[in-house]
């Protein structure tokens, strides 16, 4: 596994660490899952040969135990949590299911169980997108976004609104998803506890769902779920650099529902053994920062930004370059390795052929042209690089670039993302290998450079 001068993984290693993970499960704030896996990159780093730093975040978790939706004669719905929704009694609600047109609709619900399609709006790529280039060159965006995560955005319920006008509970249904796609996402993410029951009922009972509705018939809600004060873990490690006054933030997160969502600290954990081993230090100190809470925003990001943003506002010194403080020349994040492009289809659920296209967001065009020429060894290459547009950069680089940092993070967006349960055959080992590979040498430059030059302002525009 040697690479140069130092010590690197392989496509074995990598499947070996990523099945590790799946077998796991979801891995939550908050949950046994989520500290296991934590405890594994501690012991990974400590066997790299570095210390492990722990900030310790306390938030308030909902976990939920079970949850049923049941039609009279005991046909039972299969369904799942709406997160951070809220709990009902243990033998359930009881009332009739009333269909609502759309989320300012849910009032006609009062005193009832609300039924509600959550639909996927088409939304044009350049309202969120601004693209800086791309490989191969002639690689764009669909001129329209279809995104289950989005969609969970626009589209879901507000659920403490319909507690306040009455609603005694939430029956959401996918609409333009297929069911296989639709079945499990753990959406949305991004809000914080509602105190209003809500589950996702399977798409293939829609018809009949609406049905029931049509005529007033009742159904029982249950939904099981824990509330109690908790802890969650970020770890972050240093690989002290010759110049010890400058540094480079490598991030990512540790929680997420499925096998590539989050394993981008596998790639980290890859990159901080090979920088290690390496007979002579980097130029810059490297810290390598493992971020809890990004599936609870609300409570772990600092302004509803993402969960990093806690990381740098606790770790001043490690990066503002203010008096006495070490400053951050450049970053660089990953998230979401390996994965392959599925999309829905007349046929269902399935695989294109192709790889995710990897977006790749680029403080500047300096960073730009710097990762577009270490894409040239690459044999499957689908990359868009992007600039911040109208206040959008998705992912845990978002609170590098709102922090000035100019800095290099991967992205890729695939349908089944934040889907709970087994996402492995959408994923492959060997383009995990060939991403990290590329990430090498994006560091590996990024320590290097004398100043990558400032970050450049977010775009606007349609």
């Amino acid at each position: 596994m040697q690479a140069e001068d130092g010590i690197w993984t392989n496509a074995a290693e990598l499947w070996q660490q990523q099945m590790e993970l799946d077998a796991l499960g979801p891995r939550l704030p908050g949950s046994t899952a989520h500290e296991t896996f934590t405890e594994r990159l501690a012991d990974h780093l400590h066997g790299i040969g570095l210390e492990v730093r722990t900030d310790v975040c306390n938030f308030d978790l909902w976990q939920p135990r079970s949850c049923s939706l049941q039609l009279p004669g005991g046909v039972h719905i299969p369904c799942t949590p709406f997160p951070y929704s809220g709990e009902t009694p243990a033998d359930g609600v009881t009332a009739p299911l009333i269909r609502c047109r759309n989320r300012r609709d849910l009032a006609r619900a009062s005193g009832a169980i609300a039924l509600l399609e959550v639909d996927m709006p088409a939304v044009p790529a350049r309202l969120l997108f601004r693209r800086r280039g791309s490989k191969p060159a002639d690689l764009r965006l669909p001129g329209l976004i279809r995104n289950a995560v989005i969609a969970s955005v626009l589209r879901a319920p507000d659920l403490r609104k319909a507690a306040s006008l009455g609603v005694l509970g939430v029956v959401c249904l996918w609409k333009g998803m297929s069911a296989e796609n639709a079945r499990a996402q753990h959406l949305p993410f991004t809000t914080p506890y509602q105190g209003c029951p809500a589950i996702w009922a399977d798409v293939e009972t829609r018809d009949r769902l609406i049905a029931h509705a049509g005529e007033g018939g009742l159904v029982t809600l249950t939904l099981a779920a824990e509330r109690r004060p908790a802890t969650s873990r970020t770890l972050w490690a240093v690989l002290p650099g010759r110049d010890a006054e400058s540094t480079i933030v490598i991030n990512t997160h540790t929680d997420g529902p499925n096998a590539c969502e989050e394993n981008g600290p596998l790639g980290l954990i890859a990159l901080a053994r090979y920088f290690h081993s390496r007979p002579i230090a980097p130029r810059r100190t490297m810290v390598f920062v493992f971020t809890t809470g990004h599936f609870q925003i609300p409570q772990f990001g600092i302004d509803h930004r993402q969960a990093t943003s806690r990381w740098l506002e606790d770790h001043r010194d490690w990066w503002d370059g203010a008096a006495g403080h070490r400053r951050a020349i450049a970053g660089m994040t990953l998230e979401h390795l390996g994965c392959m492009e599925w999309r829905d289809t007349a046929d269902g659920f399935g695989p294109t052929g192709e790889i995710e296209a990897e977006l790749v967001y680029a403080g500047n065009d300096r960073l730009a042209r710097l990762y577009h020429e270490c894409l040239a060894d690459r044999s499957r290459t689908r990359s868009i690089i992007l600039r911040p547009h109208n206040r959008l950069h998705f992912g845990e680089g978002q609170p590098l670039f709102q922090a000035g940092i100019p800095a290099v993070a991967l992205i890729p967006a695939p349908d089944y993302l934040c889907r709970n349960g087994d996402v492995l055959p959408q994923l492959d080992p060997e383009l995990m290998l060939e991403q990290l590979s590329t990430f090498r040498e994006v560091l590996d430059r990024l320590d290097q450079l004398d100043d990558p030059g400032p970050v450049q302002r977010q775009s606007w525009g349609f």
